[in-house]
């Protein structure tokens, strides 16, 4: 048996960590750039105690206030230039998984020539040859896992299509994961980032790619999510729900970046580029469906992940089985994930589209090779009866 495994070069845990931010950055230089989602910019305490912090140090900070929105090929190029024009020596993201990427592609792209597109999977033909600037990733959502990963998921408009900036340079050199940033959080974003979470911990357990360290990291994740993500979307200032989910997406960070995913996330990456549907949204609808498809192949995982998912012993492997799908499912529709998207969301007559487009390296881990007509069943399981009319 042989496999290599890649995280983040330091994680830091708990409540709290945010306070080590200023002298952790301070450590790769006096010149910081800071990703920031747009609503946490917004709070001006937040603000104001960054800059305070990285002043007491001599660290001179720019902030960059991004949208929800996963970034847009264009922007990762406009936003190098601006590393570069300020002399950068760090750069910090503080948001959810589209921060974070935005920031992972910008430290990437600073010390390597061309646009970003040169450099993106499916798109371009080069790869990043010079390290990336040192970047602190600090998540305010539990879900994507983007700090320990070493790709960036960018849109690339013209195309219709989402594709990754990819490479071992993109792993931050600090994790900071403090679950205190994730109590104001909205139930519907808790939830959908959530599923995303278990998402990638159930696509990573049954990967072609999979391996004993990342199957124990994933059975470990999907526990957490079972006993805690209705919690968290129930009640939001639940700090032991919030971190036991921070924890979960941290492991299928980790999970991931090592074993690969499968046809849920290759469906949810055409649903975003063509349809601009919420990555963590798009995996919550599709996750369900796509373990049914993939059950022939993985009873005995399925069976695994249902005992660790519920806590509860069933011996028959194949009711397991069944029975761990049926239990993602109800946790589904418990927290206010619908089980197919409205005609004005994704429009049915895409679905030719959508099956051409989920042919991207995510599909490449599926346990099951699925052929056009099984992802076009996939698809149709999930979008609405009712034609869009305009």
């Amino acid at each position: 048996m042989q496999f290599t495994f890649s995280t983040a070069v330091e994680i830091r845990f708990g409540s709290g960590s945010l306070d080590t931010l200023a002298e952790n950055a301070a450590g790769h230089g006096n010149r910081a750039l800071v990703f920031i989602n747009h609503a946490l910019f917004e709070q001006q305490d937040v603000v104001q105690w960054i800059e305070e912090s990285f002043k007491k140090l001599t660290v001179r900070v720019n902030f960059i206030a991004l949208p929800s929105a996963e970034p847009l090929a264009d922007d990762i190029d406009r936003w190098t230039k601006m590393a570069q024009d300020l002399e950068t020596q760090v750069i910090v993201a503080i948001g959810g998984g589209s921060t974070i990427d935005t920031a992972k592609a910008v430290s990437g792209m600073v010390n390597n020539p061309g646009s970003v597109r040169d450099y993106l999977e499916g798109v371009g033909k080069l790869t990043l040859r010079q390290p990336a600037l040192p970047l602190i990733a600090i998540p305010t959502t539990a879900g994507t896992g983007s700090e320990v990963t070493k790709n960036a998921v960018l849109t690339v408009p013209e195309l219709n299509v989402k594709k990754s900036l990819r490479s071992p340079f993109l792993l931050p050199r600090l994790a900071l994961l403090d679950p205190t940033l994730t109590l104001t959080l909205p139930p519907l974003l808790t939830a959908e980032t959530g599923m995303d979470a278990l998402t990638q911990l159930i696509e990573s357990c049954v990967s072609i790619k999979s391996n004993p360290l990342t199957q124990t990291l994933c059975l470990k994740g999907i526990a957490l999510a079972g006993r805690f993500l209705d919690r968290s979307v129930q009640n939001g200032r639940d700090i032991e729900a919030r971190e036991g989910m921070m924890l979960a997406s941290l492991l299928s960070g980790m999970a991931l970046a090592n074993s690969g995913l499968g046809a849920a996330h290759g469906i949810a990456a055409a649903l975003g580029g063509t349809c601009g549907v919420r990555h963590g949204r798009a995996c919550a609808v599709l996750l369900p469906h796509v373990m049914n498809a993939n059950l022939p192949v993985c009873v005995s995982t399925f069976a695994e992940i249902y005992r660790a998912f519920s806590g509860q012993c069933e011996s028959n492997e194949w009711i397991a089985a069944e029975k761990g799908i049926a239990a993602v499912s109800d946790l589904a529709r418990r927290i206010g994930i619908p089980e197919r998207f409205d005609a004005d969301e994704v429009d049915p007559r895409l679905a030719p589209a959508l099956v051409r487009g989920a042919q991207g390296s995510s599909m490449k881990g599926n346990p099951k090779v699925l052929s056009d007509a099984e992802i076009d069943k996939i698809v149709q399981a999930v979008l609405s009866r009712n034609l869009v009319l305009n």
